[in-house]
């Protein structure tokens, strides 16, 4: 009798081990699935909501108009409000280059110091200011400067999910991908993968995806990727070394503090004399 006894409560012990083990798989099982694509893009729209300013380190892969361009290493400087990007080319692809555009001020125009070659017959340091709509901004990147940085990227993922909440698919569909592991980050990650229709994007005019990779540890997109229906790939960007709410001011985005009085302020696109020319 005690030795049905204590099979019993034997048998009855190793049923809660089980029931334990399983319970513990399941618990992980839920805890490993994927989010959801609105919650990864609430998680990003709620960091960057507390960022007024940051810099990075921009690597940068374009195709324009067909022709693949060489890889350029960029030191970006952004704030929110005003609207305000500094650019300096820091690697051997337009070396010296700097730009920058702040949204309805110093004429509404993009400012830039050419670096050597840009513009023929024109010198390293020769200063210009473009219309952000123009021919030589067109030629230079794919994208107009207002697309530049994290935050645009967020506000694409947002425009896609509204029309997709209207039951409007004309923007093309979103799916989270991963977690995997890139070469940019120390662990897995999770992605945004825009699945484009052919005619939404000139960068993209047969179609195509756009993947925005989130930072796990500040849930941002700073890594991405477009690739057209071959699976070629025509657009990289990748933010690192971010420095976050950095607190630049006017000064940080002004031409003339930046880069000296200009000598003549009647045409734009006329010589400066930079800090270090007579």
């Amino acid at each position: 009798m005690e030795w049905h006894t204590n099979r019993r409560r034997t048998t009855l012990a190793a049923a809660c081990v089980v029931l334990v083990v399983v319970g513990a798989g399941m618990s992980q099982s839920r805890s490993r699935e994927a989010p959801g694509t609105r919650e990864l893009y609430e998680a990003a729209r709620s960091r960057y909501a507390q960022i007024d300013s940051y810099i990075a380190r921009l690597t940068r892969r374009e195709v324009v108009k067909g022709e693949r361009r060489p890889q350029e290493l960029i030191l970006l400087k952004f704030r929110e409000k005003p609207w305000s990007a500094y650019m300096k080319w820091i690697g051997d692809e337009g070396r010296g280059r700097e730009g920058l555009y702040v949204k309805g001020q110093h004429g509404d125009k993009i400012h830039t110091r050419l670096a050597a070659g840009d513009v023929p017959f024109m010198p390293a340091g020769h200063r210009m200011a473009l219309s952000p709509n123009g021919a030589l901004i067109r030629s230079a990147s794919p994208h107009p400067i207002t697309e530049l940085g994290i935050g645009a990227a967020i506000d694409k993922v947002g425009e896609v999910l509204t029309s997709l909440g209207r039951s409007d698919r004309r923007h093309g569909s979103l799916s989270v991908v991963g977690p995997e592991q890139r070469h940019e980050f120390g662990k897995p990650v999770y992605g945004i993968e825009h699945r484009l229709p052919a005619g939404l994007d000139s960068v993209l005019p047969t179609g195509g995806r756009r993947t925005y990779y989130l930072d796990p540890v500040t849930n941002l997109p700073t890594v991405i990727l477009a690739w057209d229906p071959a699976g070629r790939e025509v657009e990289y960007y990748h933010y690192d070394r971010l420095q976050i709410s950095v607190r630049l001011d006017d000064e940080d985005f002004d031409p003339d503090r930046l880069w000296g009085v200009p000598v003549d302020r009647r045409g734009a696109g006329r010589d400066f004399h930079g800090p270090n020319r007579p």
